[in-house]
């Protein structure tokens, strides 16, 4: 039962992960590859960041995605928003 339930968890963050990028994309407000690649390699070397999941302690989110977003900072402030961001 629990792996069922493990399964069920991780279809759907895949799923929602894939909606949010969509959306990021089709509203400019994505940062570059380059960008996002530093953002995370910051996150992963955080001890607020969970390696195994990939979330972040603090802020909860998950990194894989938030790192994405040009609008939101790091609450630690390892990393800052990007203002006027393009696809």
């Amino acid at each position: 039962m629990l792996e069922t339930l493990k399964s069920k968890l991780a279809a759907t963050a895949k799923t929602s992960s894939k909606n949010v990028m969509t959306f990021l994309e089709e509203s400019n407000i994505k940062v570059s590859d380059e960008e996002q690649k530093k953002r995370f390699s910051i996150c992963e070397t955080c001890e607020e960041f969970h390696q195994k999941t990939k979330f972040c302690r603090t802020c909860g989110c998950y990194m894989p995605v938030k790192t994405w977003i040009a609008s939101v900072n790091c609450p630690l402030k390892k990393w800052v928003k990007i203002e006027n961001a393009t696809k």
